[in-house]
């Protein structure tokens, strides 16, 4: 590994993440849970957003898989060198400063997946709103030598990638409302 993090910034345009905030605004939100040595839970002391997720095949945001893909690979190849072979999800979040959105520190391996195969081990963050919109929610990470540019990462289409083994948060939203994406692409179980 050359680094603990990259980033793409405003890589995708205003417009493009305004698209995507729209068609998901168009479905269902769920309120997001956390896995835990017990399973799959709410814990709003933890973890306080609402997501919505989106599977390849999707008839309405399919056409980011691919997009995201080539930019996984760009950013492993300069970057990470892991072991990445498939991405079959992503989910929009949406922070709201209603409730002091927010998900605590975590990483987003759960190592007792149960799947024989796969493990998470590269994490994309795509920052989907105009950062003039929402106050606090910022990514920050834990334990890493180097934080990356806060304006950096807070403006529109900035994706930033990192090993799924990174410890992360997404601080409290204290005004209007953050949308991100999150992705995970998997490879062959750690050991």
């Amino acid at each position: 590994m050359k680094g603990e993090w990259c980033y793409f910034k405003s890589y995708f345009p205003a417009d493009y993440c305004q698209h995507i905030i729209d068609t998901a605004l168009r479905r269902e939100p769920t309120e997001a849970k956390i896995g835990t040595k017990d399973g799959i839970q709410k814990d709003e002391s933890f973890r306080r957003s609402n997501i919505r997720f989106v599977n390849r095949g999707d008839a309405e945001l399919d056409y980011l898989f691919d997009e995201m893909w080539k930019l996984a690979i760009r950013a492993n190849q300069d970057w990470f060198d892991l072991h990445i072979s498939k991405l079959d999800y992503y989910q929009i979040a949406e922070y709201d400063s209603a409730n002091l959105g927010e998900y605590k520190t975590h990483h987003d391996i759960f190592y007792m997946n149960g799947d024989p195969y796969y493990h998470r081990k590269l994490s994309c963050v795509i920052q989907l709103s105009d950062p003039a919109t929402y106050e606090g929610g910022d990514l920050v990470f834990e334990h890493v030598e180097h934080q990356p540019n806060h304006e950096d990462m807070r403006q529109q289409g900035t994706a930033i990638f990192f090993p799924s083994f990174i410890r992360h948060a997404a601080l409290p939203v204290t005004a209007g409302k953050r949308y991100s994406i999150a992705s995970w692409f998997d490879g062959p179980k750690w050991r």
